[in-house]
């Protein structure tokens, strides 16, 4: 199912929200898209959270609770999509990380908003119209 309603949750919009440091509209967003069931996630973004755990137990714990969202895959038309931004951006002189190009192809292959804190999704935005944000705050 590829319903517009559902969110994806990038690693800097979790950050923000978990510090509670973000636009409070935004963070009320997001929890009503949690409490509705349509946050979505990856095991990208999972792995990029993780990393930053202190204890194992926090590790646990989170990798737990996000991986009882719906957890999209990269499968080959997701790498495809993401081959072709990286591509086109790079030709018009943009470059972003890596990780930012597969989360914006996974939500563009889903059809999901992209809840995001992160300065690099706008700047891909401008030359892919059909991406799809939503900014924790002002960046």
């Amino acid at each position: 199912m590829n319903s517009p309603e559902r969110v994806l949750v990038d690693t800097s919009a979790w950050i923000v929200g978990f510090r509670g440091s973000g636009d409070q509209n935004a963070g009320e967003f997001l929890k009503q898209k949690i409490a509705a069931g349509q946050v979505v996630t990856s095991r990208i973004i999972i792995l990029e959270l993780i990393q930053g755990c202190k204890r194992e137990k926090d590790r646990d714990r989170l990798r737990f609770e996000l991986e009882s969202l719906e957890v999209l895959g990269i499968d080959v038309h997701v790498w495809d999509r993401s081959y072709g931004l990286a591509f086109d951006l790079r030709r018009k002189g943009i470059t972003v990380p890596t990780v930012d190009i597969i989360v914006a192809a996974l939500a563009l292959e889903n059809r999901c908003l992209l809840l995001h804190f992160d300065r690099h999704f706008p700047m891909m935005a401008r030359h892919v119209r059909s991406l799809n944000l939503m900014a924790m705050g002002p960046l």
